[in-house]
């Protein structure tokens, strides 16, 4: 057997480590209801976050996974996200968010591009968790943080609904902060949300909403600019969405200029949180 050979398989070991000590905690009931939250678009085992996480560090400090080259750690991390059962994807998303994240660049992005691409990031959860934990914390720790987050803001025009959305959702964080935490940020969202507005996918729509309305607290005057120019493209949900941070006359008034906008769904998200 040659030496790739083996390396799947002991790599394949160490993930079937981890989803053993995963399924150990497994709730049926847990497990009914995400997927019926969801609406079958995710597979779970029923497993806690706070147990996720815990059963995750235990793994990496006594599996030895730490002890391996970084860039053996992160495929095995990708591995993970590949995985089907969303708890193994949110272990995955933890290792790169709470371990890998100082070695964690631009150059690591076309892998989790394929991610998206190769349909292993296919509901909001992960899209999610993934875009916060992940995309937005790479952003701030690295040292230019313009180009990464050009890089990421770029999947707008990607194909595929949750990397579009990613391409907003990454931002939700930074965008409270606005352009005194990074220059030039709040023209690269709003050029994102340009691109993403214009389609009625409420997923894209929500992505919008979200990240302007963090963003209205430090760029109010831009955001407001923006809603009165694409209030017709915006679903209803979007523009509550944007307006929920602003004074009430300010929120109405942005509402009442939809007219006869899609109304959008009013049920809200809840995260993969226990």
């Amino acid at each position: 057997m040659g030496r790739a050979a083996r390396t799947g398989k002991t790599e394949r070991a160490l993930i079937e480590g981890l989803q053993a000590r995963l399924q150990s905690h497994a709730s049926l009931r847990a497990k009914a209801w995400w997927e019926g939250y969801l609406k079958g678009a995710a597979k779970f085992r029923g497993v806690p976050m706070g147990v996720i996480r815990e059963c995750l560090h235990t793994w990496w400090r006594t599996g030895g996974i730490g002890s391996l080259p970084v860039a053996r750690q992160k495929a095995i991390v990708l591995a993970l996200i590949r995985e089907r059962y969303t708890e193994d994807k949110l272990a995955g998303i933890l290792a790169f968010a709470e371990i890998l994240l100082p070695h964690l660049g631009i150059g690591d992005l076309p892998a989790m591009s394929a991610l998206y691409e190769l349909g292993h990031i296919a509901d909001w959860n992960v899209c999610d968790w993934f875009s916060v934990k992940v995309l937005g914390r790479m952003v701030e720790q690295t040292v230019n943080r313009k180009d990464m987050a050009r890089s990421i803001a770029v999947w707008r025009d990607a194909p595929g609904l949750w990397q579009r959305r990613a391409a907003c959702v990454a931002f939700v964080n930074l965008a409270k902060r606005g352009d005194k935490v990074l220059p030039g940020l709040s023209a690269l969202v709003l050029r994102t949300c340009s691109v993403n507005v214009r389609s009625k996918e409420r997923f894209l729509q929500t992505g919008v909403g979200w990240v302007l309305r963090e963003l209205s607290l430090a760029e109010r005057d831009a955001v407001v600019a923006f809603a009165r120019t694409h209030a017709p493209q915006m679903s209803r949900e979007c523009m509550r969405y944007v307006t929920e941070k602003m004074p009430e006359d300010l929120r109405r008034e942005l509402i009442a200029a939809q007219g006869s906008s899609p109304p959008g769904n009013k049920r809200k998200h809840r995260t993969h949180r226990k």
